[in-house]
């Protein structure tokens, strides 16, 4: 793989968005075996009901070709308090009680949908994607940043390390 040229962007057309959802259907889908109610086998799209409401940062890596839907190689879903308004709820309201979190009146921001191509995993692609969103962060001036973040698998006991850290340092 050449020396990456990286860029990182908000979506800003539909040929944007379509090309993180091609990224997220490579990750969550083709290897992760994810499936959703809006995603598009045919077309090779993960969407759901929060993409149209949300902002989606996208890192590229301009030397991948002159086509978006093979530069975008990273991808962050934002969703701020506005978004879902429109969107009935945040994310992830269908899986926690928000509602403490909500009364509390500060800005708050979700994360969701993160995901890398398998060859930028592990070098300085992550670091790139979250720089942009310190920027935007700091910008907005966001007080809050939660999500919901997924595990691979069911075993628990294959699971039992990374639990146990969120569980000690980062319950909330």
């Amino acid at each position: 793989m050449a020396h990456p040229d990286f860029d990182v962007l908000f979506a800003a057309t539909d040929a944007h968005l379509e090309a993180v959802q091609a990224l997220r259907y490579d990750v969550f889908v083709r290897e992760l075996g994810g499936d959703g109610a809006l995603v598009d086998h045919e077309k090779g799209l993960e969407k759901d009901h929060y993409d149209p409401f949300s902002r989606h940062l996208m890192l590229l890596d301009r030397t991948r070709g002159t086509d978006i839907e093979d530069q975008v190689v990273g991808a962050y879903r934002l969703l701020d308090v506005a978004g879902a308004k429109q969107a009935g709820s945040f994310y992830s309201e269908h899986e926690y009680d928000l509602s403490p979190l909500l009364e509390t009146n500060r800005k708050l921001l979700e994360l969701g949908r993160s995901c890398l191509h398998r060859d930028y995993r592990g070098g300085t692609a992550m670091f790139h994607l979250w720089s942009a969103l310190a920027k935007h962060i700091l910008a907005e001036k966001v007080d809050v940043l939660f999500g919901v973040a997924s595990f691979h698998g069911i075993d628990v006991d294959a699971l039992a390390q990374p639990l146990a850290l969120l569980h000690h340092r980062h319950l909330a």
